[in-house]
């Protein structure tokens, strides 16, 4: 009986996300391991042109728990069972966790931030073991925080230069893969709120009245005058690129080891261009800079799509187009240490093995109404 957390983000629409979400339950079905599947928010693609809802795309099977937003429920042409409403609100209404009854498509539409996936996914362990499962795209992959790794879904949709895209997603695989700072559980355990300067004896020097570095005032009023060696900044939301920048500019005149710890890489994954970030992340490398996590959030796997909307300026259309399959995954694969895969053509079975390598023992929780022996 093993429990997981996992995310599945997309670089972009049409990169197979959906695709790669659908292989990996129906694998998990087939396996007779339980899963759970639901949303960070919605992606606001294939909207009905006359109910302005979202089309169902995901075909779930009798017996499925899904949670997803009231307004897609009554668009499903699956038949669903309300297990328990919650109390999280979507601006397509309250999420709520439905029961598949009869096989159908669904669309999920879950919740937004990091607080409301932390008490949906509290609320589906009590039913019993499994994989959940939380969709999303990258561009708010920041609730994705809560999960145990997620699993990046890109390909030519993103760009069909193969090369660009390759660099990018080895961009995204380093800073998934930056490493736990010294006295991580140290700092995990003081549980601040806010950024905070500690010095090397981890007492704190300097606290601000937010979470994130958002620009040039804000670095220069967290750092103490003298830096001492072995220092710790921690922030634990987010770092603009101006904030940044004004950090290294600081440290250029004044180098002395120490570490810059965020709370975890999902934070850092949330910013529009990451080749800028991790070009910042080596500089601060240079002037003696730590750069870390105090929570590991891996990214377990990728998986490429070739195919791409190609515009025909001639007829002001888009056509099917694909680039080159094989070119594109061992491109890929070359600049990353994670396995990458192809689900059409190579099927689930060795991105899930991935999936449940990772998962912990299941311990029930609350006792709920429903029968948690169900499900594996």
């Amino acid at each position: 009986m093993l429990e997981i957390k996992i995310g599945i983000a997309g670089t972009a629409k049409n990169t197979g996300k959906t695709t790669t979400t659908a292989a990996i339950i129906n694998e998990l079905r087939i396996r007779g391991v339980g899963f759970f599947l639901t949303s960070i928010g919605y992606d606001g693609e294939d909207i009905d042109n006359i109910t302005g809802l979202p089309k169902p795309k995901l075909r779930v099977q009798t017996g499925d728990i899904i949670a997803t937003a009231e307004k897609c429920i009554a668009i499903s042409t699956a038949v669903l069972k309300l297990i328990r409403p919650t109390d999280i609100h979507t601006p397509l209404g309250k999420v709520m966790v439905m029961e598949v009854l009869a096989p159908g498509l669904v669309v999920t539409a879950g919740p937004n931030k990091s607080t409301e996936v932390r008490e949906l996914s509290r609320l589906l362990r009590q039913l019993g073991p499994g994989v959940t499962i939380f969709d999303g795209a990258l561009n708010r992959i920041a609730p994705m925080a809560e999960t145990e790794g997620f699993i990046l879904a890109t390909g030519a949709s993103k760009t069909p230069n193969i090369s660009l895209l390759a660099k990018e997603t080895e961009t995204i695989w380093r800073i998934a893969n930056l490493p736990t700072v010294p006295r991580s559980r140290e700092l995990s355990a003081l549980q601040f709120k806010a950024v905070t300067f500690l010095d090397e004896h981890f007492k704190v020097e300097k606290m601000a009245d937010r979470p994130s570095l958002l620009s040039e005032n804000d670095v220069a009023s967290i750092l103490p005058e003298h830096i001492t060696q072995d220092s710790f900044l921690y922030i634990p939301g987010v770092i603009s690129e101006r904030a940044l920048k004004e950090l290294i500019a600081i440290l250029k005149e004044h180098p002395v080891h120490f570490n810059l710890a965020f709370a975890d890489p999902i934070k850092l994954l949330v910013s529009s261009n990451t080749f800028t970030f991790f070009r910042l992340f080596e500089q601060l490398q240079e002037y003696k800079v730590f750069t870390g996590v105090v929570r590991s959030i891996p990214l377990l796997a990728v998986t490429v799509n070739p195919f791409y909307p190609e515009y025909r300026f001639d007829t002001k259309t888009y056509k099917p187009a694909y680039v080159d399959l094989r070119h594109l995954q061992l491109s890929v694969q070359r600049h990353i240490k994670t396995p990458v895969f192809n689900v059409v053509r190579q099927g689930p079975k060795s991105l899930v093995d991935i999936i449940l390598s990772r998962a912990g023992l299941w311990r029930q929780s609350e006792a709920t109404s429903f029968d948690p022996s169900e499900r594996i």
